[in-house]
């Protein structure tokens, strides 16, 4: 039974967190950063292992392949992984799943809504927004209020990849 209960728990995570993930890639592809398209379908391809979505796996694959590659064909790679993820999403939503936690606009900025943060960075989730604006002040309680300032900067101008850094330079400041 534990196994799942787990395994529910996932499904209804990857749910909750991969959505929008077409949405973050075409935006990504549009403002002509092609590195974080190919990091989302990256994350999309080991989340739909994880899930045991193979079609959708398949598709990720091919995207991250052809955005790494440089290759043509990028559109319909992007409308054969809009159509796996729908149909996946599809099924879930069919499914009674257990609820996922609180909305991140509503989580305090512990371990847990850090690395929650650090996910939505990940996969280009807007929502991000959101919560370094709930918990400005207990980020500014990780970050120093010049670090949040400079995440919420980096957020708000959809440079994930700086705000990732931002994470990661704090992570290494406090380790070591």
């Amino acid at each position: 039974m534990g196994n799942r209960a787990i395994y529910l728990r996932a499904l209804a995570r990857f749910r909750h967190d991969y959505r929008k993930t077409v949405l973050a890639i075409r935006a990504a592809l549009d403002a002509g950063n092609a590195l974080q398209a190919r990091r989302l379908a990256h994350t999309l391809k080991g989340a739909a292992g994880m899930i045991e979505a193979p079609a959708l796996h398949t598709a990720a694959l091919a995207l991250e392949t052809a955005l790494r590659d440089g290759a043509g064909g990028i559109d319909a790679l992007l409308a054969r992984l809009d159509a796996a993820l729908t149909e996946v999403l599809r099924e879930l939503d069919g499914m009674v799943l257990p609820e996922t936690e609180t909305p991140p606009a509503t989580q305090p900025a512990s371990s847990g809504s850090l690395a929650r943060l650090r996910a939505m960075l990940d996969i280009g989730d807007g929502a991000a927004v959101e919560l370094v604006a709930a918990a400005h002040s207990e980020l500014a309680a990780h970050l120093g209020q010049r670090g949040v300032e400079e995440l919420s900067a980096a957020v708000v101008e959809f440079d994930y990849e700086r705000a990732l850094a931002l994470l990661d330079r704090q992570d290494g400041a406090a380790g070591g």
